[in-house]
């Protein structure tokens, strides 16, 4: 009830009570019925600015309460917006980053190489330029170079050179931004033909570095 109202109900139950009061007795003087209605006035002021004060400290009261429900209400939207974005840059970045990993193993994985020699062709430099630029912007992903060489020469011999050509592939690497410590070098020689077959196609085929990731 606003307390404009409430003050007036007080003021006519008082007065109503007075009336009352006077028209029992009968015998109530112009004198006594000023003082009486003086008194009744009073009381109803009294009651009027009591009930004022409790209304205006409900209304303070319910005023604060709703502030506090606002001000609640308002941090917990701001987090859930700021749980809700970091939720969408974790997911964005997760998402870069998978593609990066899909377009690194969609990349040639063998580097092949003419008879007795470690220069890498110009037709792999697209491919190890892939790599490069993966293993640059994923430091932790880490390489294995695994040199290898037809049948033909000493055993001895083909292990030198299937480590000289994971070296050239892993120099190339590196002047592209790779770091040191990213890349092994180990060397098979011919012990591992991927052709076991003893003609020219089947050596072309064993003249190669493969790479392998050890994790992406």
């Amino acid at each position: 009830m606003p307390v404009g109202n409430l003050s007036k109900v007080i003021a006519s139950s008082v007065l109503v009570v007075f009336l009352a009061a006077c028209s029992s007795t009968g015998e109530t003087t112009d004198a006594t019925s000023s003082t009486q209605a003086a008194q009744a006035a009073q009381a109803a002021a009294d009651a009027a600015a009591l009930a004022e004060s409790q209304a205006l400290e409900e209304a303070q009261a319910e005023a604060a309460q709703a502030a506090a429900e606002a001000t609640e209400q308002a941090a917990q939207e701001a987090a859930q917006q700021a749980a809700d974005e970091a939720a969408a840059v974790a997911q964005e970045l997760a998402q870069q980053q998978q593609q990066a990993q899909d377009a690194a193993q969609a990349l040639a994985h063998v580097i092949y190489f003419d008879f007795d020699q470690s220069t890498i062709k110009a037709e792999f430099r697209t491919a190890l330029n892939g790599h490069a630029a993966y293993l640059s912007q994923n430091p932790t992903a880490k390489i294995v170079l695994e040199g290898h060489a037809d049948e033909r020469g000493t055993r001895e011999y083909n292990i030198a050179l299937g480590e000289r050509r994971g070296n050239a592939v892993s120099r190339y690497l590196v002047v592209q931004g790779v770091s040191v410590d990213a890349i092994e070098v180990v060397s098979f020689g011919e012990e591992r033909p991927v052709n076991a077959g003893h003609d020219s196609a089947s050596w072309a085929e064993n003249r190669r570095v493969e790479i392998r990731y050890i994790n992406y």
